[in-house]
């Protein structure tokens, strides 16, 4: 499994899992803010982040990721990450197969035009879980 976070504020350095492998990033940091990461994420390969943030970092950092063999990648993650734990999303879209929306409202205690919505938006790519993000693959 790849461990992957997010990160949009260079205050939450601390957030971030010191096993993280992939990282997301919604702003360009500075090279002092990218080399705390790095020294914080000593597994970390890959980092996504938009065309926008990528034209705006420097190149000396881009050449500090480089020598770290850390691969830059243009995506796109547009969209709200969908706010339930992954575990229950799993569960609701485990148990729709067997049973109706009525049947899953009352076992589950979610309101049915929530699980109408978490099954049509399953494929989203992003979790909400708590004040993490889950990016899956």
């Amino acid at each position: 499994m790849v461990v992957k976070d997010s990160l949009n504020d260079f205050k939450k350095i601390s957030s971030l899992d010191s096993s993280c492998q992939e990282l997301h990033i919604t702003k360009s940091f500075s090279i002092k803010i990218i080399t705390k990461i790095i020294t914080k994420c000593k597994r970390l390969k890959l980092i996504t982040l938009s065309k926008t943030t990528k034209n705006r970092m420097g190149e000396n950092t881009k050449k500090l990721l480089r020598s770290k063999k850390i691969a830059l990648q243009i995506k796109n993650e547009q969209g709200r990450p969908i706010d339930i734990p992954a575990a229950k999303l799993k569960k609701i879209i485990e148990m729709h197969k067997d049973f109706s929306y009525r049947e899953l409202e009352e076992k589950l205690k979610v309101p049915k035009s929530t699980i109408h919505y978490l099954i049509r938006k399953s494929k989203k790519k992003k979790l909400k879980d708590g004040k993490k993000i889950i990016y899956l693959k």
